[in-house]
């Protein structure tokens, strides 16, 4: 373990987080990155020759055909050939690859041509535009249903497009096509070793907010994507801007904001290669792309009609959304719940269906591993009471329902600022340990809140 954090890339991730945050910072996050324990003992399993097998006498799961876009510029010919190889390797073979390569000479195409497969499409763009033009330039030759997208020094695992196609036969049987997927990921050194594996939720706008969490592997409607197109102004960042505005339309075109059409497979579907260039490995070495990402979130949270500021958190990549009046902005929210802590460790605050704390010994100061997950924005399926606001509406709603619960918890109850200033603030010591027994009222408010399509979320730094 101390051979894979004592990397000259981890020196370099960590001399850059000192002179962005200080000492005292960088010595919690190195600190954390040494007791973590979410990563250490992964290890990737690929399916079995007789599952992949099983998988290519499955073909007609859907039918549907998938368009992999991959811009290439320059890519180092071992990456290439690899890359392509593992398209190829598909149990799911009904797929085109779509290469537009920007470098300065064909080096490539003859790699490329040389595979001899009628399914691989190589385009030579006449100039560098930028990311964003050059994968425009492949979505306008994509004749499949989805889109993919793959970075030129990746690669899929095998049964990567065909998860992606059970998964969208499923939704079509049930009524309710799948408009955007996405699946776990992990990261690959290029040989036999995968790690920093990135389990991923069910579609969470707070998260996504605070990070592109979806990353790869991205499948979408073709039709979809033609529409939104990739934005030049947004390169470095471009998956990251597409995403926050495809999700943006799926929502709002079903009702009440049901995510459903965005879809979460939990298979790690994507390796992503990690060398010096890469962001994987170095964040440094594309700065500009979380300038990009930040710029992307405030103007997807300000098309929202959400009024809030967003700043860079303390690590490359995520950010911090600070609401004028989260009540007042987003009328699906019913509860802010931030952590609780006892003894310097987490003791509650976001709960799990089971009434467990998320967070739950976490050290005052770590935020979750290499994902940061604890310290950000996002949906949880209960919260405590002990830290918490809820709208005042609502609660009232839920109170005449369940009467017996009206002096069963003390909570800060609050009204929007456009509306009366009803708050009152009964909240207790905040080194308080979660009474397990407020977990009836706390489950029954979660269902309440739930049955009325809204949302509880997590805020890390509520105090």
């Amino acid at each position: 373990m101390m051979n894979k954090l004592l990397t000259p890339s981890n020196w370099k991730k960590t001399y850059h987080y000192l002179r962005k945050n200080g000492f005292y910072a960088a010595l919690t996050a190195a600190a954390e990155r040494l007791f973590e324990r979410d990563n250490n003992a992964y290890t990737y399993t690929p399916p079995s020759e007789a599952e992949l097998a099983r998988q290519r006498a499955g073909q007609d799961i859907s039918g549907v055909r998938f368009s992999i876009l991959v811009p290439v510029y320059q890519t180092p010919q071992p990456y290439f050939q690899e890359m392509i190889a593992s398209v190829r390797a598909q149990t799911y073979e009904n797929w085109e690859l779509i290469l537009a390569d920007a470098s300065p000479t064909d080096a490539l195409r003859p790699l490329a041509e040389g595979f001899g497969d009628l399914r691989i499409h190589y385009l030579k763009l006449k100039e560098n535009k930028g990311i964003s033009a050059n994968t425009n330039e492949a979505l306008l030759h994509a004749a499949g249903e989805y889109t993919g997208l793959l970075d030129h020094d990746d690669v899929l695992t095998p049964d990567a497009l065909y998860e992606m196609a059970r998964a969208i036969g499923e939704s079509r049987k049930q009524g309710n096509p799948a408009r955007l997927l996405y699946s776990d990921e992990d990261k690959w050194d290029g040989e036999d070793s995968f790690y920093d594996p990135n389990f991923k939720p069910a579609f969470d706008q707070d998260l996504l907010w605070s990070n592109n969490y979806i990353c790869h592997f991205l499948v979408m409607e073709t039709a979809l994507m033609k529409e939104l197109l990739f934005r030049p102004a947004f390169d470095g960042a471009q998956d990251y801007d597409l995403i926050l505005r495809a999700c943006g339309k799926i929502i709002q075109a079903q009702e009440r904001g049901n995510s459903s059409q965005v879809l979460n497979i939990s298979r790690v579907l994507y390796h992503w290669r990690c060398h010096r260039e890469s962001t994987a490995d170095n964040p440094q070495s594309k700065r500009y792309a979380y300038e990009a990402g930040l710029r992307a979130v405030q103007e997807n949270v300000k098309e929202r009609g959400i009024a809030a500021s967003v700043s860079h958190s303390m690590h490359l990549g995520f950010y911090r959304v600070d609401y004028d009046d989260i009540f007042r902005d987003r009328p699906e929210v019913a509860m802010v719940v931030g952590p609780v802590y006892r003894k310097g460790r987490i003791a509650s605050g976001a709960l799990d269906e089971a009434g467990k704390p998320l967070y739950e010994g976490l050290r005052r100061g770590f935020d979750g591993g290499h994902l940061h997950r604890a310290g950000l924005w996002q949906s949880c399926p209960m919260g405590d009471f002990a830290n918490c606001e809820v709208r005042q509406k609502l609660w009232d709603m839920f109170l005449e329902e369940y009467p017996e619960y009206r002096n069963a918890v003390k909570i800060q109850i609050r009204q929007p600022s456009s509306d009366t200033d009803q708050t009152q603030n009964h909240l207790p010591e905040k080194g308080a340990e979660h009474d397990k027994g407020q977990n009836a009222v706390c489950r029954a408010w979660a269902d309440f809140v739930h049955a009325h399509g809204c949302l509880i979320l997590y805020d890390p730094e509520r105090r």
